[in-house]
Formats: C-alpha cells, structure tokens, sequence
C-alpha cells in the first residue's frame, strides 16, 4: 500500500460502520481541499492481514472477537438494529429505496458491540473498522469521533505540507476510551498550557485507539505522553503537576 492514503479495513461488502466511516472520511478530506486518496480493504485481505500484523494483531470483526473469548452477544438483536435503522423515510413518507450500508448505522450499533471492541486486543485481534492513516492504525473497532478523525487527517496531511513544522512541534497526547478520567486529564492538560502562556508550538490530542495503547506501553488509562515518553498512567494529574512535566520536557 501507498503511505499517502487514507485505508478502512473493514468487511466486503462493507457494513454499516466499515461504510459509514468511508462515507465520513470522504467528507472531510473533500472539505479540507486534500488530494488523498481514500480506499476501503477487506479485512480478509493480505494487505490487511499485513498491516495487523506490523502491530502483533490479525484482522477480525465483532463476531472474531465475541467466539474467540467466549463473550455472549445478542447477535439477533443487533442484527435488528441495523434493520431498523436502515428504514429510512424519504421527503414524501415513504421508505426510501436501496439505502446504503452507511444509512444503517447509529451510534448505539456502536455501544451494542463495545463489549467485543474492549477485549480485542486480548483476543489479539485488530477489529474492524479500522482507520489507517499514512500506513498507521489510528483507530479501530468502532466508529470514531467525526471531529477527532477531521483532527487526525488534519494534522497528518495539512501539516506534512509546512516544511519542518512537524519537527518543532511538540505533542502531548491524552491516552483514553473517553471516561471521565480521561476527560479531566485532558482538561487539565489545557489548563496547564495555558498557564505556561499558551505554550506556542504544543499540540494535544486525544487518543481512544486501544492499538495505539498497546502500541505506545499504556497499560492502564488514562496516559499522559509529551514527545514521546509516558508520563503518567491510571491516574489523573492535575494542571500544576502536568506543568512540572512541560517544563521539564519542553
């Protein structure tokens, strides 16, 4: 595969996430002007298998997940949601004909599954969908933030095109699912730049792909990381805490 790409691993045909991500993914590179291209991959495919690979996974879906570690799924029902949530209505009131895979998706497809999308790096499985971007996994098992993926290909893409900018930029990023710890670490993390007075060249971003976790050593969320090295884990710090670390690092 190119690195200059944007990939969804997901099943073929897609389902309603594996599509419904493209769908949002094509938006956002489309409303930021971006020449990218945007593919969708089977996960039974030997790119994919590749690319799992690479991070000590193989690809899978839900359902991989659910048989491997035993987890008992209400499989009818979530089927039933997809159902319903394809019968949408035209202008006139009435269903409208053939509506795409992306047309079924709802976010509580996404919590009916969330069981499998916790345990799937146990099962060692990279489940699907899953957003790669530039060759690397940066989400996978649910349907991301639409604001968070606009942010990922942002800074992969608008920044690569400002020279050296990446360079002297330093990242902080915030390792969590999006509980409430997490949350306030982030906060935190606000506050503490902005008592350093804004802390020019910083960047802060929120990271909820468990590969990632796995990836980075972040046993236990939340994570702190600033330029690379772990900070923190399992606990929320607070801004003058945070600071401390900046100052030390920066």
């Amino acid at each position: 595969m190119s690195t200059d790409e944007i990939l969804i691993i997901g099943t073929d045909p897609p389902c309603p996430r594996c599509d419904y991500l493209k769908q949002v993914v094509v938006d956002i590179v489309n409303d930021l002007h971006l020449s990218v291209p945007v593919r969708h991959i089977g996960y039974t495919s030997e790119e994919a298998h590749q690319l799992a690979k690479a991070e000590g996974l193989v690809p899978g879906t839900a359902k991989d997940v659910a048989k491997k570690l035993g987890i008992a799924m209400d499989w009818p029902a979530i089927l039933n949601m997809i159902d319903i949530a394809g019968l949408t209505e035209s202008s006139s009131g009435s269903p409208q004909c053939c509506p795409s895979a992306a047309a079924r998706w709802t976010p509580e497809l996404d919590d009916a599954l969330r069981p499998c999308e916790v345990q799937a790096l146990k099962a060692g499985i990279m489940m699907t969908p899953v957003l790669v971007i530039n060759g690397n996994s940066v989400h996978q098992g649910c349907v991301p933030d639409a604001d968070q993926t606009r942010n990922w290909i942002k800074s992969a893409y608008t920044q690569a095109s400002e020279g050296n900018r990446r360079s002297i930029e330093t990242e902080i990023e915030v390792l969590g699912t999006g509980c409430k710890k997490c949350d306030t670490l982030y906060d935190n993390v606000l506050i503490a730049i902005d008592s350093l007075g804004g802390a020019e060249g910083c960047s802060v971003k929120k990271r909820t792909d468990i590969g990632y976790f796995r990836k980075m050593g972040v046993a236990v969320t939340p994570g702190l990381i600033i330029k690379g090295q772990i900070v923190s884990t399992g606990r929320v710090l607070t801004p003058d805490q945070i600071v401390v670390h900046l100052e030390s690092i920066l």
